[in-house]
């Protein structure tokens, strides 16, 4: 199952392509970087996209991890990304944020809304400025936990990259109001009793309001992963088709579990 990079000669596309980069070299799966021809046909070609591809690889590397380059289209980027990615069985679709966010965090633009609602595999979203402060490990995996069906699919895949590259899980409940708190407690202490023995694992509560603070959790965070529908207001960002809270202000990589 590859790691497929949808890469743009951007500072978005630069983003994404050092976050495909980790991903590949610390889960030691397959890459694949895709580029996608415009439907007006217009715009550079393939040999200088990959040329400068291939300079921002060589800058921040994949290790051992040589990765496929793949020119799809002509489309629209989210439909190409989209149907590659189904047709490799792929493990992680990495995009880039787009849009005039502030520097650092993540800012909807038209790909990754688009995408979000129609992606199968799981999305990763690199934040705004990736390129300049990602590192060279991932040590700590934070799940948006709340014991729904959805948490627990997000949990399966939180758990997988924790396991091959090396991090702890941490199952992360919010509490919006004090009365929340025992149920977001009871919520994280049944997923840590589901979380595999090979892996540090840690469950914690944190108060306040569900997005603003899961974009910004207390503890170290690489990495979050959440699933789709796992919290209510996921649900109704992706059915209406926006982005919202978390994926705006986030300040690190959000990985999106379809349901």
């Amino acid at each position: 199952m590859p790691i497929v990079t949808g890469y743009e000669d951007t500072p978005a596309g630069h983003d994404a392509l050092v976050l495909g980069a980790q991903l590949a070299r610390l889960t030691g799966m397959r890459a694949v970087v895709a580029s996608v021809y415009p439907e007006d046909g217009r715009g550079v070609t393939a040999r200088e996209r990959f040329a400068r591809a291939r300079a921002r690889i060589d800058a921040h590397g994949y290790g051992e991890v040589e990765p496929e380059f793949r020119w799809l289209g002509p489309a629209s980027p989210h439909t190409a990304l989209a149907d590659h990615a189904d047709e490799v069985g792929a493990a992680f679709l990495v995009v880039g944020s787009t849009g005039h966010g502030l520097a650092g965090k993540l800012a909807p633009g038209g790909t990754v809304q688009r995408l979000l609602p129609t992606a199968t595999c799981p999305v990763a979203v690199a934040p705004r400025g990736h390129r300049h402060f990602a590192t060279d490990r991932i040590t700590a995996v934070s799940l948006a936990y709340d014991g729904s069906p959805e948490a627990d699919q997000a949990a399966v895949v939180a758990a997988r990259l924790a396991r091959r590259s090396g991090a702890a899980l941490r199952f992360v409940a919010v509490a919006e109001t004090p009365e929340q708190r025992p149920a977001a407690q009871a919520a994280v202490l049944r997923g840590l009793a589901c979380a595999p023995v090979e892996i540090d694992a840690l469950a914690d509560v944190v108060d306040g309001p569900v997005g603003p603070t899961l974009a910004d959790l207390p503890e170290r965070t690489d990495l979050l992963v959440i699933g789709s529908r796992g919290y209510r207001f996921m649900r109704r960002i992706l059915l209406g088709g926006v982005l919202g809270v978390l994926v705006r202000s986030a300040y690190y990589p959000v990985v999106i579990v379809p349901g």
